[in-house]
């Protein structure tokens, strides 16, 4: 008899990867998964269709309404969500992000026995930094309905521990969940880069990418400057959403510094595109303004830092504490102030220079993503446990 779980999201499931492999492992680990989450806008869904595994259905709240007010449609959706509870009596219910962990208000009420719910944060902010009161009311929300949750889980553990200082709930109901791919998986690429790269007649160039969210807190500007400062002929593929039509601002600076023909945006692409890119890089760039606790603590959480990590391409990150110390535990990149282009250039530089630290990283990091940094290991320190595999 195949085990009843069901996945909450306020959002299109699509954009976690971490939620997409682990619909994929249950599904064929003989459980059955519903996915009720909220359907994209057109203009929104610009992600390819996903498989979520072949016991895995996607349920979406038929009744959002486009002209209607956020919290209206949100509340239908808590009551959409209580009613496929009841109809279906799913043994494990996960909550994913702090939106659907609200729908708390009516299906605890209801739940049974031998139910369990698990909140699975991947994005948690210091309160303290929280300014609208709308922040700080969701905030104290997720803070109440936390503590009926069974288990909790963060993609890092310095997250988890400030998550645990500040409403108390028992330690030993915490986990760790990185972002991290599965060994096994092989993702559909496109032939658009390439027939891109012929076009426009580049070749022998080492290609740098950033992908992610385009937007101003990721050193995208600092890292457009670094580009006059490097030695090897190359180009840089700046890749993912853009937030708030960024890339137009970053577009304005790249040609107002004569660099049309290094860096190339790529807004909004489709996954498939995405991962011709990934895998066709030299080099990947990570970089994080420390505006909040999420960025403070990005080293191996990072979801661009886990696509360069399945790709097995070098990369530059901050050189925040975070990620030197854990560059102390696994050699797999370098680091750069992400203030300064000529740091950078000169970390590029170095690496595409020198050939034995460019294989270290490399083998660095195909021995840590096979040993540690995967979803199977990552699994198996978290869901596993809880769940009773």
């Amino acid at each position: 008899m195949k085990k009843k779980l069901f996945f909450i999201i306020w959002g299109d499931p699509k954009f976690y990867q971490t939620l997409i492999f682990l619909a994929q492992h249950l599904s064929e680990n003989n459980c059955e998964i519903n996915i009720i989450c909220k359907k994209p806008r057109i203009e929104e869904d610009i992600i390819e269709s996903f498989n979520f595994g072949k016991n895995t259905k996607v349920c979406f709240y038929p009744f959002n309404i486009n002209f209607l007010p956020n919290f209206i449609n949100f509340i239908g959706f808590s009551f959409f969500c209580c009613f496929q509870y009841l109809l279906y009596g799913p043994e494990k219910i996960i909550f994913f992000n702090k939106f659907s962990l609200l729908c708390l208000v009516l299906i605890r009420f209801f739940k049974k026995k031998n139910s369990k719910f698990i909140y699975h944060n991947f994005d948690f902010n210091d309160p303290s930094t929280l300014k609208s009161i709308k922040e700080k009311i969701l905030c104290k929300l997720e803070f109440i309905f936390s503590k009926f949750i069974d288990f909790l889980v963060f993609p890092s553990m310095e997250r988890a521990n400030f998550f645990q200082s500040i409403t108390k709930i028992d330690k030993v109901k915490f986990f760790e969940f990185k972002n991290c791919f599965p060994k096994k998986f092989n993702p559909e690429k496109s032939n658009v880069f390439e027939k891109f790269l012929e076009e426009n007649r580049i070749y022998n160039k080492h290609i740098i990418c950033h992908l992610g969210s385009i937007g101003p807190s990721h050193h995208i500007k600092e890292i457009i400057d670094s580009i006059k400062y490097l030695n090897k002929d190359i180009i840089l593929i700046i890749g993912g959403v853009s937030i708030n039509n960024y890339h137009r601002e970053l577009k304005k600076k790249i040609d107002d510094h004569k660099l049309s023909k290094n860096i190339f945006i790529f807004e909004n692409i489709k996954n498939s595109l995405w991962f011709e890119i990934l895998f066709k890089s030299s080099l990947g760039l990570c970089f994080y303004q420390i505006t909040n606790l999420n960025h403070q603590y990005m080293a191996g959480t990072s979801q661009k830092f886990n696509n360069y990590l399945f790709a097995n391409i070098p990369m530059i990150v901050n050189n925040n504490d975070d990620f030197l110390n854990f560059k102390n535990k696994f050699d797999i990149f370098e680091t750069a102030d992400p203030l300064d282009p000529k740091d950078i250039a000169k970390k590029i530089n170095y690496i595409l220079d020198n050939k034995e630290r460019f294989i270290e990283l490399k083998k660095n990091s195909k021995k840590i993503f096979n040993e540690e940094l995967n979803f199977e290991n990552q699994f198996e320190k978290s869901y596993k446990i809880f769940l009773g595999f």
